[in-house]
């Protein structure tokens, strides 16, 4: 009798009228919207995931179900777009050729989610949770709230990479065809990894539907929701390993209590890095790849279901996508989890089976570029690693500044000329907390649980890799960077801070069955894990609010400065410029213009960060160290050289404008000589001149 009957899946059907309503917004209603970037946005992300929620609705809804799904949802868009964009930018298409094809795609999964949507209902496997989070939801998703909101007030910092990836996304935004021209000098694009840099491209076509800023976009609007994205990611990997929500929220909550004791305006600091620097491709593969590609793996390994294996490997692609360091991670918490894997049961063929189809789509992974470039360039991976880094100068440079800046603590380097990662990650209470008890806790587990072997062997495997020196060393001369060490440092927090939620659990659950037993305390024992979540908080306070403190002065000195919300002369660059010139303006001016305008190209980009410790580096690289010549012009420029010596730089690098500070002694300087025209500009802090080249003495 039910043979007939229609069956709606209501999840599918929302979705639909979800997309259907966002093209609305974003198409015949787009003139009515324009003056509200928020619907726009939240249109845009409609449509942006609708791939992701089809995909992982139909095929991995085992693992990633409720609000596991948006986070598996989100990132597995990204991952397709980003794929998506690496023909368009290898044959240098059009930004409207990409986003005709982010369209169809769309498409293709909105027809899709149609279709499922009059399908009957498949009964959903997979982790089965023993229990609910109940209370804990509103302490987690308070403190997500609260670490959102302070990336959506903070300021970006004044040198930060931000500015080098927003340049991009501007040339891709205006300019004729994708990686073609370079923003910053308007040189053609060599071997670069802005040929293969999804993400970037993703930002462009984001910006171009929305119809929101590039700027605004990434500090206004990608970088708090990328915060909300990230702790959900962390919260669905915790949910599949303890295969309890309650266990999930309890250390999402201990995860964001690690951020806020580390707040900070310094780009250095975990909670700094955390809410000023999402948006950077490097930080979207740390905090939004890497735990999904991991429960992605988990699951095939504890299931064995093929599609775990396909979601893995596609992630692994993907990531490469968005910033090869991924794979690089990805790849050292694997091999810790597989070591600990066969380690526990050597004999057992699935397990061989499943980590080899892993280890063996992993190689491949990395052999098809590893080939490509010993091919093409006929130099070692490292030394293409350097040439082709997106904020690309001269490679001895980038080898050695981290040895340069111990300021950083981020790698300690011997006597001997050998190095590893430096030992302030392994000090820091929490982490160190999770590796003394975390060793015999997940010991006394290893052998019975799968979530034991991934932890133990993540972050005491990765542990080996970035402080044993020899290692190290070789890695970093061969392999990355030494500047990279640190990156493959990353998850080693990740499983400490895991491991620290899943021991404070198990402490709570003794705690509980006392309490239970010694009578009006049982009412005690349903609120006790929300109970401690609140004690740590309003322990953490003083310390978070020093950090905001350090936020809050840092805004106020780059919105007083004009760095952000800018000053009104870089849009200006945006909208006046119509053909390219050439700016001569100071460094970390320098460093935003071309962030504002495709058309505006500069002297330097940001050499001040190279010349300030350029005696350290050619003590490490004697006469190896290339400073490009428009860093040293521009200090030579603004420092009080001669007339006539700047007449030669302006002559030498063509320059179009100078860009100077109302206050400077040069604006009264340069009013005066011929050659020099005042062009009006709303701004209040900066001079604007034109130079004519053929009039200057």
């Amino acid at each position: 009798m039910n043979k007939g009957r229609i069956h709606v899946r209501w999840f599918e059907a929302g979705a639909v009228l979800a997309v259907v309503a966002a093209f609305v917004v974003i198409g015949p209603l787009r003139d009515a919207f324009a003056t509200v970037p928020g619907v726009m946005m939240l249109a845009t992300l409609v449509l942006f995931s609708t791939p992701g929620v089809v995909i992982v609705r139909w095929f991995f809804r085992e693992y990633f179900s409720g609000a596991a799904l948006a986070p598996a949802a989100f990132v597995t868009s990204v991952g397709l777009f980003a794929l998506l964009a690496v023909p368009m930018l290898i044959l240098q298409v059009t930004l409207a050729a990409y986003l005709w094809a982010c369209g169809i795609t769309v498409a293709v999964c909105w027809l899709a989610a149609v279709v499922l949507t009059f399908r009957p209902e498949r009964a959903a496997g997979g982790v089965e949770l023993s229990d609910h989070g109940g209370m804990l939801w509103v302490p987690f998703g308070a403190l997500v709230a609260a670490l959102a909101y302070i990336a959506r007030i903070t300021a970006p910092s004044y040198y930060g990479d931000v500015w080098i990836y927003l340049s991009w996304v501007r040339e891709y935004l205006d300019g004729d065809r994708l990686a073609s021209v370079e923003p910053f000098f308007g040189g053609d694009v060599g071997l670069s990894r802005a040929r293969i840099n999804g993400w970037l491209l993703e930002q462009t076509a984001v910006a171009r539907v929305s119809g929101v800023d590039p700027v605004d976009l990434a500090f206004s609007y990608l970088n708090p929701a990328l915060v909300v994205v990230a702790f959900l990611g962390f919260y669905a990997l915790a949910r599949i390993l303890f295969a309890s929500e309650g266990a999930a929220l309890l250390s999402g909550c201990l995860y964001s209590l690690f951020f806020l004791v580390h707040l900070s305006q310094s780009r250095i600091a975990w909670g700094g890095e955390f809410v000023q620097r999402l948006p950077e491709d490097k930080l979207v593969a740390k905090f939004l790849f890497l735990p999904l590609a991991l429960a992605c793996a988990f699951a095939f390994l504890e299931g064995g279901a093929k599609r775990y294996f396909v979601g893995f490997t596609f992630l692994c692609c993907a990531v490469m996508a968005v910033h090869p360091i991924g794979l690089a991670i990805i790849g050292i918490s694997m091999a810790g989890f597989a070591v600990m894997h066969l380690a526990a049961g050597p004999r057992t063929r699935a397990a061989w089976a499943r980590i080899s189809a892993m280890g063996l789509a992993g190689v491949a992974i990395v052999a098809v570029p590893a080939v490509l470039v010993s091919v093409f360039t006929d130099e070692p991976l490292s030394n293409a690693l350097a040439d082709s880094d997106i904020n690309s100068g001269d490679p001895d440079v980038l080898r050695n500044m981290i040895f340069v800046s111990p300021e950083r603590n981020r790698i300690f380097e011997f006597a001997d000329g050998s190095y590893m990662m430096h030992p302030s990650l392994l000090l820091d209470p929490m982490i160190a907390t999770a590796f003394l008890i975390g060793l015999p806790f997940l010991l006394w587990r290893v052998q019975r649980s799968l979530a034991a072997r991934l932890l133990f062997g993540v972050m005491y495997v990765t542990t080996v890799v970035v402080y044993v020196p020899p290692i190290t060393t070789f890695l970093g001369d061969n392999v990355v960077l030494p500047g990279q060490i640190w990156r493959l440092a990353w998850p080693i927090q990740l499983a400490a801070v895991l491991t620290l939620g899943w021991l404070v659990w198990t402490a709570i659950g003794y705690v509980t069955s006392w309490l239970q037993g010694l009578g009006p305390a049982r009412y005690l024992a349903g609120v006790l894990p929300a109970l401690l979540v609140v004690v740590l908080t309003v322990a953490v306070v003083p310390q978070a609010r020093r950090g905001m403190e350090s936020i809050q002065a840092h805004r106020e000195a780059s919105r007083t400065s004009g760095f952000y919300p800018s000053d009104p002369i870089f849009p200006w660059f945006r909208d006046e410029m119509r053909s390219p010139v050439v700016v001569l303006a100071p460094d970390i001016q320098s460093a935003r213009i071309p962030a504002y305008s495709s058309e505006a190209n500069v002297v330097s980009r940001r050499g001040g960060l190279v010349l300030r410790v350029l005696p350290e580096l050619e003590k490490r690289a004697p006469g190896r160290i290339e400073v490009p010549q428009g860093s040293l012009d521009v200090q030579e420029f603004f420092s009080g050289t001669t007339l006539q010596e700047r007449v030669e730089i302006l002559r030498r690098n063509n320059v179009d404008y100078v860009m100077v500070a109302n206050d400077s002694q040069l604006t009264g300087v340069l009013a005066r000589l011929s050659g020099f025209t005042p062009v009006g500009t709303p701004s209040e802090r900066y001079a604007l001149y034109a130079v004519d080249l053929q009039k200057l003495a």
